[in-house]
């Protein structure tokens, strides 16, 4: 997805080696944390959640991590999809239902279950909002309620694929859909409209980000237009306004992907909810 964060899936979209994991996300496999942490502090590993997925029939699919000069590449925060790759559960066309996992060996997070879908067409990992994702802190027993927090998953799931078909029966006019984008288009940048120094979103930034790029997406359905819009605010498909020492006055140029994982599972999560609050 960007060469700036680890981002990987094969090319066929199966299950990825632990090898693969490894060169993707070494971070995965830590059996250490942070010396700041204090002896209180109990990691819940990445690399022992793995099996206890696998136990319930999901493989992994994709794995992340942000490259970070602060924090270590053992102890950075990282994220693995994990699917049933042979038992296609809840698929419904070009859309696979899928769980993300979030941690981090660093004490910056906890453990983290998310629902989520992964479309083919576009290769658009959708992590779902407000109501689909679980947590639990690092400590002692944490295995044990990790795999309840994982059951809650995986019964949310056939929940979040009726959202979707929600989202495709509703028809959005040229004004909502609109709407959507500038709202969707605030979760990672502000409009421009002073002097100061940064990025900010101009009018070509929302009409970039419902841009259709290709035939499949000729559609005004509020899942495909949530799908348009997604694709364009992580991996940068639009325009938007930069101002820097250089540039005092602004120079427009290419907006550049999401280069951390904690904030693209975020605005991920915020652009489902602008979606099911637009579509409502």
């Amino acid at each position: 997805m960007s060469k700036h964060v680890i981002f990987s899936r094969n090319a066929n979209n199966t299950a990825l080696t632990t090898e693969r994991i490894q060169q993707l996300s070494p971070a995965v496999f830590a059996t250490t944390k942070h010396d700041r942490l204090t002896d209180r502090y109990v990691a819940l590993h990445t690399s022992d959640l793995i099996p206890v997925m696998q136990d319930y029939g999901y493989a992994p699919v994709q794995a992340a991590q942000k490259r970070s000069r602060k924090v270590s590449a053992e102890h950075s925060a990282h994220m693995i999809a994990f699917a049933r790759t042979i038992d296609t559960d809840f698929a419904q066309g070009d859309v696979r239902p899928e769980i993300i996992l979030y941690n981090s060996h660093d004490g910056s997070s906890s453990v983290k279950l998310f629902a989520g879908a992964f479309r083919f067409i576009c290769s658009n990992g959708i992590v779902a909002g407000d109501g689909f994702q679980n947590r639990m802190y690092h400590n002692t027993s944490a295995l044990s309620g990790f795999e309840d927090m994982l059951r809650n998953t995986v019964a949310n799931l056939p929940a979040m694929m009726e959202r979707i078909n929600l989202l495709k029966s509703v028809q959005l006019s040229s004004a909502t859909a609109y709407e959507m984008a500038k709202r969707s288009v605030a979760t990672r940048w502000d409009m421009f409209d002073a002097q100061t120094k940064g990025v900010y979103a101009i009018d070509k930034t929302i009409t970039d980000v419902l841009a259709i790029n290709r035939n499949e997406d000729d559609h005004m359905d509020a899942f495909t237009v949530f799908n348009r819009i997604q694709e364009s605010v992580i991996r940068g498909k639009a325009f938007v306004k930069s101002l820097t020492e250089a540039t005092p006055y602004g120079s427009i140029r290419k907006a550049r992907p999401i280069n951390s994982v904690k904030e693209n599972i975020r605005i991920n999560g915020e652009l489902w909810n602008i979606a099911e609050e637009m579509a409502a």
